[in-house]
């Protein structure tokens, strides 16, 4: 193994931790807590974008500034998974997938324990779309990469 490669293995490891640790120690957290964090990101967004854009959603604020929140964090998540398992260690574009997919179920596991909040199937398929999500862009880098070296 080279030492490129054994880097390469050492960040990712760590940047997967550090967003699995993202994700899993904001479930831990009780509702109240979590909503005070919602709060204060709606009250970020609301500096950056259009005067309206939560009025035109359909859908109460805090669902979705939590639901954007799933998609993205594990988005990140994907695109880690997807560089060190299939990018770096060269196993199946299958195996980033499943291991995204068994993180969802256990975020939401753990939200059952947590005071006053619950899990949702719904939760867990945002998550891995926020995954598939993450996995395609690392595909679509290293396609883009190919062409490049090819060019």
């Amino acid at each position: 193994m080279t030492i490129n490669r054994k880097i390469q293995i050492i960040i990712s490891g760590v940047l997967i931790a550090l967003t699995l640790a993202f994700i899993w120690g904001n479930s831990i957290l009780p509702a109240t807590k979590s909503k005070q964090i919602s709060d204060t990101v709606k009250e970020v967004l609301e500096e950056i974008l259009p005067e309206d854009f939560f009025d035109d959603t359909g859908t109460d604020d805090d669902t979705l500034i939590r639901k954007l929140a799933h998609y993205t964090e594990f988005t990140a998540l994907g695109a880690e998974l997807a560089f060190l398992v299939w990018q770096v260690l060269g196993r199946s574009v299958t195996t980033p997938l499943l291991l995204g997919l068994m993180t969802a179920v256990t975020d939401e596991t753990i939200q059952i324990f947590s005071l006053g909040r619950g899990s949702s199937v719904r939760d867990v398929w945002i998550d891995f779309g926020g995954v598939v999500t993450g996995t395609v862009m690392i595909l679509l880098v290293r396609k883009w990469r190919e062409r490049r070296r090819k060019g």
